[in-house]
């Protein structure tokens, strides 16, 4: 074979996002959770929400877990009194990480804290805070639009009753 084209193929190869499982997606599920208060009430401190990937099917899925973790999720918050959306910042991952991949067991999850800072929700939401925390995680990274599998969660956040 010709060199340029061997050398072609390599690059080829590296650039391409790595395949997965389509059929086992479906049993991947987002939970959303906040750690410090069960009803997500907001007292002005940092929010701290728990996600987890959970593998709900009979069979393992493998998935690039140390790039999902490390990366976080995609996170929009709604206001849910003037229904304005934003976005908030989503973390890095090296690229590397992207190829590492690591079977999730049935039954088996993938839990990753995530401190939300109080004015991340305040810089935009009405007050009394009522707004609804949309996470979304890519499953195949790399992947864009109609190619990649996300899965799903939301949160609603409250403000705190006032002491009595």
């Amino acid at each position: 074979m010709d060199r340029r084209v061997i050398s072609l193929i390599a690059i080829i190869a590296a650039t391409t996002p790595p395949a997965y499982s389509k059929e086992a997606l479906p049993w991947i599920e987002l939970h959303a959770r906040c750690v410090d208060d069960a009803r997500c009430r907001f007292r002005g401190d940092t929010l701290n929400v728990e996600l987890e990937l959970r593998n709900t099917g009979s069979e393992s899925v493998t998935l690039p877990l140390e790039y999902i973790r490390s990366r976080g999720p995609s996170v929009k918050v709604k206001d849910n009194a003037s229904g304005k959306l934003a976005s908030l910042h989503s973390g890095m991952a090296a690229a590397a990480l992207r190829d590492q991949m690591q079977e999730l067991r049935a039954g088996q999850s993938l839990r990753i804290g995530f401190p939300i800072k109080p004015q991340e929700l305040t810089r935009f939401a009405l007050r009394p805070m009522d707004v609804t925390l949309q996470f979304s995680v890519n499953l195949t990274p790399g992947a864009h639009g109609a190619d990649a599998q996300r899965v799903q969660a939301q949160l609603k956040v409250v403000d705190a009753e006032p002491a009595e």
